[in-house]
């Protein structure tokens, strides 16, 4: 049975998190994937476990926006999830949706925009993900061809 709760940066589940970078960045489905190190993981961090292994998690942080965009204002409250991970035997069960779930209510009432930039080999499933399923707005894509 999955459990979910908001995270603390023990000894324990720092370790944890890391290991999941590290299993995401053999993954390699994301552009410049990079394993975490401590210094790198943010509160608010909400987890999915397995027992007592962690399954999949989420983190991200609050920031003002300083630079006017097309949609959003100088000086408006934003949050940005930085991970969103689920190991690959865990994916399809809802886990990521409730980890989304249980960030939303967190930051809910705390800011004005939510946002976040994916680095995705699969465009496809996150644009389901987060424009779908979550109700995101696509806003812009940065596209690249390699020589």
């Amino acid at each position: 049975m999955i459990t979910y709760s908001k995270a603390t940066f023990d000894a324990p589940t720092v370790s944890q998190l890391i290991e999941l970078s590290k299993i995401w960045v053999e993954e390699d489905s994301c552009f410049g994937m990079v394993a975490n190190e401590e210094s790198d993981l943010q509160e608010p961090c909400f987890i999915a476990k397995d027992g007592d292994r962690i399954v999949g998690y989420i983190f991200g942080h609050y920031y003002t926006k300083e630079k006017k965009t097309s949609n959003i204002e100088v000086g408006a409250a934003c949050f940005d999830v930085d991970e969103l991970y689920v190991l690959p035997a865990y994916r399809s069960q809802g886990i990521g949706r409730t980890l989304f779930a249980m960030m939303e209510e967190e930051i809910q009432g705390k800011v004005q925009y939510l946002t976040l930039v994916t680095c995705t080999k699969d465009y496809r499933k996150a644009l389901h993900f987060y424009a779908e399923t979550q109700g995101l707005t696509f806003h812009d894509a940065f596209l690249f061809k390699k020589y």
